[in-house]
This record gives structure tokens, C-alpha cells and sequence, in this order.
């Protein structure tokens, strides 16, 4: 447990995630809940004191041996000079965090790849250098300079930006929006997954009362978004091919007659577990216009299956890319996970040589996130010992896979408490990039949420309100579980009109 001492609280959550980084799973703790809790006194082995004054920031790291009461000389420490006004976070927070990572790297021996980068869209620095003119060489020592990240990192990064922008350039921002539509029903709940999930078995009487709610909330938001254009439909979840297909052509049905689909340039579902992907369902989605579909085996190595909680084999993937196939779908992603419980090197190059014989036109590569939520978390002293280190080999495998299909790296994300401190990489063939995938990380229009766990991103531009005078993101939530969601439908509307400034 590590104790965070601050005598200000203006870098608080710089200071966590930038211990989080080196520290990932370790809970921290302030003073203050000594007060409630005295016991946990006796948990705290490590100390991070931070005294911000008009000069700059003092950072120590003090290591717990014989109590709170008696710590000994930091065994690291650092001094951040600061030119003006130590409160003005914009042009303080990336020289901290740069020290912080720098001392705590020296301290414990380990680089970590991204370096003091802790945010989830480090590509969006990378395409706003771009529009500045950079240079791409220019962009990759911006990025080792101001943040400590790795040269094969920042070319990622850069690799990543020059084809998010092309696609950027193509969108009319203030004039488009994007559509989300959240399905949370799943055939099983995976291991490693904290998202908004159902068990279809349980809720399976509830779908449709769920598609009645969420047929309202598109009625308001069609009419709420009638003077633009709706460019790109995502259909994710949970898995939306875990409801029948006459659910899939209803829910289909809905998006057609509610929205004008005139200028959509992509619609994507989720087809998602392939125990779940029929092809009676396959042909729904293709007679109602889909153009991209995810199939996610995740792995190819049924034991690793069975063990992550998946109810489906690789035979079945197999199955579901022929189904996909004979129903027309040119444009299929595959979703895999490196990192996984059991798994080696020698084990992802299994799964990518079976990948590569169904040639998939995109390849979406997650490095495993060990969620708060996630049963992965809850039992992991059960997986500890089965979780491997050599994640950088099985990523570059995924890398020599993804260029033998002729795909190449077009949008990038990252999440806490990743394995390695890592990312996760959509690959593509040219041409068949995944429009709402890159405009969700580069936020640069709006995105309406709909369903159960989704999201609304209102981007809100100087003057746009009268008030605002650089670019922020609204955020809107609807409510995680369904039962609620199905009660509170209305409330669910009622936040987009109090969040959102119409037009």
C-alpha cells in the first residue's frame, strides 16, 4: 500500500496514475483515512510525498520499514523548477509527470515503454503535432524528449496518426455525428471483462422490453440530431449476436427507420462470439445494410478458452468466419488478447497462424487489462503464477502476423493496469480503416450513446456556447444496468437534453 502525502491537491491524479504505472494493482491511500480506518497504518510499505511551492515541486519516495512514525531518507527524490505559476497545470503537469516517471525508473530499473505517458489516446499528440506542421522525425523526439517514451513507441505513434488523419480530414466535424448502440446481453461472462454485461440466459425475456426502451431514446435522439448527418452505426456491447434473429432484425429494423442512413459511410455490428454467430442472423445484418462485422475469437487455443470462461472452440470461430463469408461480408475484424492467463509466445503464434489462414481485413489486438471489476482481479491469486512476462514477444508476433495479411496499425488506445504498461493496435487493410474507431479516440465529433452502459461525447467548440473558449468534451452516461436502464428511460433522455446544447 503506498500513502500519498500532498500539501496541495492540484496534481492529485497525476500523482496516482504515474504511481499506478510502476505499481499497477497497489492500492494508495492519504492521511486522512487513518482517521476512519487506523488499522491500515500498518499496510503502507511505500511513501510518495509531494510539497508544491511558488518555487517548483519537491517529490520523495520513502520506502516503509519500521513504521510511519520513524521513515528513514527518501530512497529516490526529485525537483521539478517551475518558471511562473506552480498552479497552472497545462504547462506543469507534463515536466512532473516526466520527473516523476524518471525517478521512479531510475529507482526501480524499469523503462516502461510509453514512458510518463498515463493517458488512454497518446495518438492524439501525434496528430495535433501533425497539423502543426511537424515533421514525422520531429514528432517521434517531441515525444521521447517531453514524455520519456520509447523510439518504437513514438513510430507507432506516429504510424498510427498519419492514417488517422487522412481519415480525419474526410469528416465534416461540426456537421456529423457518430451513433453507439449498446447490446449488453453475453452468451457467458469472459474472465477478464469488467463491461456492461448480461448473461442472455438470465435476461433472455427481457430483450425485448430492452429493444422498447431503447427504440424510445433513438426517437428523441434522431429528432435531437436531425440537422446533421449521421456518418458511422456501432453496434457493440456485451455481444449483439447473443439475441435471436428476429431480435436482430427488429433492433435493425429501428435503426432504419429512425435515422437517415443516406450518408452513413459504415455500419458496424459486433457479430462478437462466434457461439453466438449464426448465420440466420449474418443474413439480417446484411440485408439491413452492415458493412463491417467483428468476429472475436480472442484466442485460438481452446484450453485458454475454457480457462478465460469463453463457451465457444476455435472449430466454432472457423465456422462463424465460413458463415460470414457466405453471407457476403468482405470487411471482417478479429478481436485477440495477448497476455492471457497460460499463454506464451509459442501459444499466440498458434492462434495468428490460424488467423492468417482466415485472412481477416482487420486485426484488433488487445494486451490484457487486469480490471478492478473483473473476476480476473477478484480471483487472482488463483492466475497469478499463470500469467507470463514475455508480453513485447508476443506483440511483436502480432505485429509480424499483421504485415503478412497486409494490414497496417490505424488507431491506437491504452487502459490502466494494462499487462506491460502496453497497447492495444487496430490493424487494417487500406481503405477499410474503422471510421468510429478513430474518431472515439481522436474526439473530434460528436458521439451519441444509446443503450444500456453507453457513453454521449458532445464536442462543445469555442463560442459554440457562448462561454466556451477552447474545445471541451461533454460527457453524458446512461445507467450500467438494464432493469434500471428499461425504468429509467426517460431519465436516460432527459440527461441528453440537460447535457447536450442543441442546435
Amino acid at each position: 500500500m503506498i500513502l500519498l502525502i500532498q500539501n496541495i491537491e492540484d496534481y492529485n491524479n497525476d500523482f496516482r496514475v504515474s504511481l499506478q504505472a510502476f505499481y499497477g494493482g497497489e492500492r494508495i491511500v492519504i492521511p486522512e483515512i487513518f482517521d476512519r480506518k487506523p488499522e491500515l497504518a500498518g499496510e503502507v510499505d511505500k511513501v510518495f510525498a509531494a510539497d508544491v511551492t511558488d518555487d517548483g515541486i519537491a517529490i520523495r519516495m520513502y520506502e516503509v520499514t519500521n513504521g510511519l512514525d520513524e521513515l528513514e531518507s527518501p530512497v529516490c527524490s526529485a525537483h521539478v523548477d517551475v518558471a511562473g505559476n506552480c498552479h497552472d497545470k497545462a504547462a506543469v503537469r507534463n515536466p512532473l509527470k516526466l520527473a516523476i516517471y524518471e525517478m521512479l525508473s531510475d529507482y526501480t530499473g524499469r523503462k516502461l515503454p510509453w514512458g510518463s505517458l498515463t493517458g488512454i489516446r497518446p495518438t492524439k499528440i501525434a496528430v495535433a503535432c501533425m497539423e502543426d506542421g511537424l515533421s514525422e522525425d520531429e514528432i517521434v523526439a517531441h515525444y521521447q524528449e517531453v514524455y520519456g517514451t520509447s523510439r518504437d513507441k513514438a513510430e507507432l505513434a506516429v504510424a498510427v496518426a498519419g492514417r488517422e488523419k487522412k481519415i480525419i480530414e474526410s469528416v465534416a466535424e461540426e456537421d456529423e455525428y457518430c451513433l453507439y448502440i449498446g447490446i449488453p446481453f453475453c452468451p457467458t461472462r469472459c474472465l477478464y471483462c469488467s463491461f456492461t454485461s448480461y448473461p442472455i440466459a438470465v435476461y433472455r425475456d427481457k430483450v425485448d422490453t430492452y429493444l422498447d426502451a431503447l427504440e424510445r431514446e433513438m426517437k428523441f435522439v434522431a429528432d435531437a440530431y436531425r440537422n446533421k448527418r449521421l456518418i458511422s452505426v456501432y453496434v457493440g456491447g456485451g455481444t449483439p449476436s447473443s439475441i435471436s434473429a428476429e431480435q436482430m432484425d427488429r433492433l435493425c429494423s429501428m435503426i432504419r427507420d429512425n435515422f437517415d442512413m443516406d450518408c452513413v459511410r459504415e455500419f458496424t455490428i459486433e457479430a462478437g462470439r462466434p457461439d453466438s454467430t449464426t448465420f440466420d442472423k449474418l443474413e439480417v445484418m446484411k440485408r439491413y445494410g452492415v458493412s463491417r462485422i467483428s468476429i472475436n475469437p480472442q484466442t485460438m487455443n481452446d484450453e485458454t478458452l475454457k480457462t478465460i470462461g469463453r463457451s465457444h472452440t476455435s472449430e466454432q470461430t472457423v465456422k462463424a468466419m465460413e458463415y460470414a463469408r457466405k453471407a457476403g461480408f468482405y470487411n471482417i475484424n478479429m478481436d485477440l488478447i495477448v497476455g492471457l492467463p497460460g499463454e506464451d509466445t509459442a501459444a499466440v503464434e498458434r492462434t495468428l497462424d490460424q488467423i492468417k489462414a482466415l485472412a481477416p481485413e482487420s486485426l484488433t489486438v488487445h494486451t490484457l487489462a487486469i480490471k478492478r471489476a473483473a473476476n480476473l482481479n477478484i480471483q487472482m491469486d488463483r492466475y497469478r503464477d499463470t500469467l507470463r512476462t514475455d508480453i513485447d514477444s508476443q506483440l511483436a508476433a502480432v505485429t509480424n502476423a499483421a504485415k503478412d495479411l497486409g494490414l497496417f496499425p490505424y488507431y491506437l488506445y491504452r487502459q490502466k493496469n494494462m499487462t506491460g504498461n502496453l497497447e492495444n493496435v487496430g490493424y487494417s487493410k487500406d481503405g477499410l480503416e474503422c471510421l468510429y474507431n478513430i474518431l472515439i479516440m481522436e474526439e473530434r465529433t460528436d458521439i451519441v450513446g444509446l443503450g444500456a452502459g453507453s457513453s454521449s461525447k458532445r464536442v462543445v467548440r469555442p463560442g459554440h456556447d457562448g462561454v466556451t473558449e477552447g474545445t471541451r468534451i461533454d460527457r453524458i452516461e446512461n445507467c450500467k444496468s438494464v432493469d434500471d436502464y428499461i425504468a429509467r428511460t426517460d431519465e436516460m433522455i432527459e440527461r441528453k437534453k440537460a447535457g447536450f446544447i442543441w442546435d
